[in-house]
């Protein structure tokens, strides 16, 4: 299963050949580690400050081609193409059940054949001025945006919407695409990903050294962002037209210098012990009408900024901050039981390796690690051997100050 994962070098290019027997969909990806918080960069020793959404609408801008219609060309190979950008990452991918190969070599054609114009960039605007707009509309979308806003220094990337502001978007043209295209579109900064009933790799390495036509190496680096905790405000409410009271809450983590896989699971599993649905938290905060089925918790990493989001629809959300405190302050002054962190750890085991059986998941999960400096084989190596001591260490870097994003 994991361990038939291939790691390649083709010609400076990370290559994941992932063979996956008598499934029927196969799904290639290109990940390029260039997202929404990297706006500010330096080239030749020079800092240039973009305005936010450009790596989202250099996504929107290479399916613009010159001479033909880049969705006819994989519908007519019987293959849906998309894309997507998130805070770390941009990635153009397919599905297919017939015709890999040919579909394969139009995807690294897609993202090897750049065309902007003023024209077509600002024909663009207007399109992902709605998108915007859609977003901001979206009550669970907004909820988690503000929250950043007020966890962190309005300076700080993380808090800028993926797409950008209207505002932001009117300044971006075709220049700053070429630009953030030649330096961060390469060979070295990208990961290939295939998975499926496919099993010609030599013909998927002849196809990327005969038809990925990207720069060798990046050329420009991100300017590293010290937060500064200059926020003011720990609450933010926000009315929108629902009827109930969506919540997001963050504690920061402040751990640093720790190999981020690690951190991730380790902070996963802590999560999963203390507030999971089998923990005496969520019983408590259940039976007392706090909280219901939707409350739920994750463990962010985004570079630098690390983050506990508890989420859920309630109508007391700041008695849950204060439970959530109390039971982080009970663990932090005892010792996990043992039986349950094993109980958890085999039940995050057990689900990572069920999501194997899509191939949709293996593929964004290993874009997703390569994002973050890492591969499946490095996580799941990790989630195998971490240990309660590794876990209860990390709990000494939740940050009990919390914030709270509402919308009712």
């Amino acid at each position: 299963m994991i361990d038939n994962i291939i790691y390649e070098n083709i010609n400076g290019t990370t290559l994941a050949f992932i063979p996956k027997k008598n499934f029927i969909q196969k799904q290639a990806m290109i990940c390029f580690k260039y997202g929404s918080m990297h706006n500010n960069i330096i080239v030749d020793k020079e800092n240039i400050n973009l305005p936010a959404g450009v790596a989202h609408f250099l996504e929107h801008k290479m399916f613009e081609k010159k001479d033909y219609n880049i969705f006819d060309k994989f519908n007519n190979l019987g293959a849906n193409v998309n894309a997507y950008t998130n805070f770390l990452s941009t990635a153009y991918y397919f599905n297919c059940v017939d015709n890999f190969y040919e579909n394969f070599n139009e995807l690294l054609k897609l993202v090897s054949n750049p065309h902007f114009t003023k024209e077509n960039v600002e024909k663009e605007k207007g399109i992902i001025e709605q998108e915007i707009k859609m977003y901001d509309d979206d009550p669970y979308w907004r909820v988690f945006f503000n929250l950043m806003c007020i966890m962190y220094d309005k300076n700080n990337p993380i808090t800028n919407d993926i797409a950008g502001s209207v505002e932001d978007i009117k300044n971006i043209n075709e220049d700053m695409l070429y630009q953030c295209y030649k330096n961060f579109y390469t060979k070295d900064n990208c990961i290939i990903i295939c998975c499926g009933d496919i099993d010609d790799k030599t013909k998927i390495e002849d196809t990327i050294l005969k038809n990925l036509a990207i720069n060798d190496k990046k050329t420009a680096n991100i300017q590293e962002y010290e937060e500064n905790n200059k926020n003011k405000s720990k609450y933010v409410e926000k009315k929108m037209a629902i009827n109930q009271k969506i919540f997001n809450i963050g504690f920061k983590n402040l751990q640093k210098n720790v190999t981020i896989f690690d951190k991730i699971i380790c902070n996963k599993i802590v999560l999963d012990i203390i507030f999971g649905k089998s923990s005496l938290f969520y019983e408590k905060l259940y039976n007392k009408g706090i909280i219901d089925d939707t409350f739920g918790f994750d463990f962010n990493n985004f570079n630098e900024n690390a983050s506990y989001i508890f989420s859920g629809i309630s109508k007391e959300p700041k008695e849950i901050i204060k439970y959530i405190n109390e039971e982080i302050d009970l663990f932090k002054n005892k010792n996990f039981k043992n039986k349950d962190f094993e109980r958890v750890k085999n039940k995050h085991i057990g689900n990572f390796e069920r999501k194997f059986n899509v191939i949709d998941n293996i593929v964004s999960i290993e874009a997703d690690y390569f994002s973050n400096g890492f591969s499946i084989k490095d996580y799941y190596n990790s989630l195998q051997n971490i240990t309660i001591e590794d876990v209860e260490k990390s709990l000494e870097y939740f940050d009990n100050d919390a914030y709270l994003s509402v919308i009712n």
